[in-house]
């Protein structure tokens, strides 16, 4: 017999998708968090190592928090300042660079540009220096150092 709409074995198979999908979600959002905690404790670690002149410890937590939270810029930025606080300007370029790119935040995203700029100076890198301070800006025109 021929029937419209929807069967009952066809709401029974569209529910247990349903189920599962949600099933799937909640454990992926469960496991992120997690890493996102791990995440923080490494964080912390790399600036307890920073704090105690043992930079090789803190630049390996760094690494760690940001493969575990990579949408995160808090690992980059930080990774950033360190590299650029030992005159390592080409990584840190490459550590600002990625956290302006992830960062969400107007406020975040110009001190990862700001930072760029400085680490380009350092460099005599001067135009791309003065554009990595127009980024700046655009995220925070009243930043009297940026200007």
């Amino acid at each position: 017999m021929y029937r419209k709409g929807m069967t009952y074995r066809t709401h029974i198979m569209i529910l247990m998708i349903l189920l599962l999908t949600s099933t799937s979600v909640l454990s992926q959002n469960k496991e992120q968090k997690k890493e996102i905690k791990k995440s923080q404790v490494f964080l912390g670690e790399a600036e307890e190592a920073l704090k105690k002149d043992q930079f090789p410890l803190a630049e390996a937590d760094y690494r760690k928090a940001i493969a575990l939270n990579p949408k995160d810029e808090t690992g980059k930025y930080n990774l950033g300042t360190a590299y650029y606080n030992r005159d390592m300007n080409e990584v840190a370029m490459k550590r600002f660079q990625q956290a302006a790119a992830v960062a969400i935040e107007k406020n975040d995203k110009q001190k990862a540009f700001h930072n760029l700029g400085n680490s380009f100076m350092n460099d005599k890198r001067y135009k791309e220096a003065v554009e990595a301070y127009k980024d700046a800006l655009r995220n925070d025109p009243t930043d009297d150092e940026t200007r």
